[in-house]
């Protein structure tokens, strides 16, 4: 996985330089680099960079950035505050503002709210009556990496989180057709390993199910590729006396520390009540036998393995034994069965 890095300036050399704008003892220039953007649509080039260079750092409208990532940008006058909103079909790099020769300039500051997290007194740039702010920053709240190629004098930016070969991962890298699934556009951030859900449960209870609570459910973390420590799957399935449902819950893909995606599996059965879900009697031994019972065969056993469900639909508590066997001729194979276990 690569680390999200950011090297956005560039040695004086490198660039045609236009008068400068003095201001408050400010100097800028229009940026001559041209930007190039990995998304889920591949990668798009933009000649004509709508930013300012400003101490080797470019400065970016809020507005332009925004449709450059696929955030929608929202003003709330009373508060004097912009507000971003990440969407999947918002992206634009077609009505960027111009750069043009600035004529006035001077510090300002400017609080952004991403989603739900205020991000208060961000420094910037108020030119010719526009707040710009640094890149490096804005990768700080925003969903994508930066990077830069002094070759081409060119900024590189990516949504979303890379695999090994440095290629963008996005939601629509997940999208399964005819599956159930919802896009998070919000800011619902989950620290890999944290075990913190309580920003997840906030958004489940006012987008998917007002009656969710994170400790009802067996959840369970992995990674999506050994890798990708920032890409994580979080399997959450509703906890019935001890033991996890088969076929109800949800699957939330989490990418760059940020829930992205739900998975629904199954449904909840409308006649399920948990204070009347039997509990697992079943012992194992017991089990493993009736497996062998069931197969009726002579071959030697390699192992059983036991794992224990309940039934969302059937509402009924399982006991599930796989048999590995070995046959005549040295070959395994498996046998399942599921039992019930109440």
């Amino acid at each position: 996985m690569k680390k999200k890095f950011v090297v956005v300036g560039a040695m004086a050399g490198t660039l045609i330089f236009t008068q400068s704008a003095l201001a408050a003892g400010l100097a800028v220039t229009p940026s001559k680099n041209t930007l190039s953007v990995q998304s889920g649509e591949g990668v798009q080039t933009v000649e004509a960079v709508p930013a300012y260079l400003y101490q080797d750092n470019n400065y970016f409208m809020l507005r332009d950035l925004g449709k450059i990532l696929g955030y929608r940008v929202d003003w709330n006058e009373a508060k004097k505050q912009a507000s971003l909103t990440k969407e999947s079909a918002a992206q634009d790099l077609q009505h960027l503002s111009a750069a043009k020769q600035a004529k006035a300039v001077q510090q300002s500051k400017q609080t952004i709210l991403v989603g739900a997290t205020e991000y208060e007194n961000m420094n910037c740039l108020n030119i010719d009556g526009y707040n710009y702010f640094k890149l490096r920053d804005l990768v700080e709240i925003m969903d994508f990496t930066c990077g830069w190629d002094s070759e081409k004098n060119r900024i590189q930016l990516s949504t979303g989180e890379q695999n090994d070969e440095g290629v963008s991962i996005s939601v629509k890298d997940f999208l399964v057709e005819g599956a159930k699934q919802k896009e998070i556009e919000e800011d619902v951030p989950y620290v890999p390993d944290s075990k913190d859900y309580a920003a997840l449960e906030v958004y489940m209870q006012k987008n998917v199910d007002k009656d969710f609570k994170a400790a009802d459910f067996i959840i369970t973390e992995a990674e999506e590729g050994s890798n990708t420590p920032n890409l994580i799957t979080l399997d959450m399935r509703l906890n019935v006396n001890g033991v996890m449902t088969k076929n109800f819950g949800y699957r939330v893909l989490c990418i760059n520390k940020k829930a992205a995606l739900i998975t629904f599996i199954g449904e909840k059965n409308p006649d399920f009540d948990i204070t009347k879900a039997g509990a697992q009697k079943l012992s194992d031994a017991d089990a493993k036998q009736m497996a062998l019972d069931m197969d009726k065969n002579s071959y030697k056993v390699e192992k059983q393995t036991v794992s224990r469900y309940f039934d969302m639909q059937e509402l009924k508590q399982k006991c599930e034994v796989e048999t590995t066997y070995i046959d005549n001729g040295g070959a395994t194979f498996v046998t399942a069965h599921a039992f019930d276990a109440e």
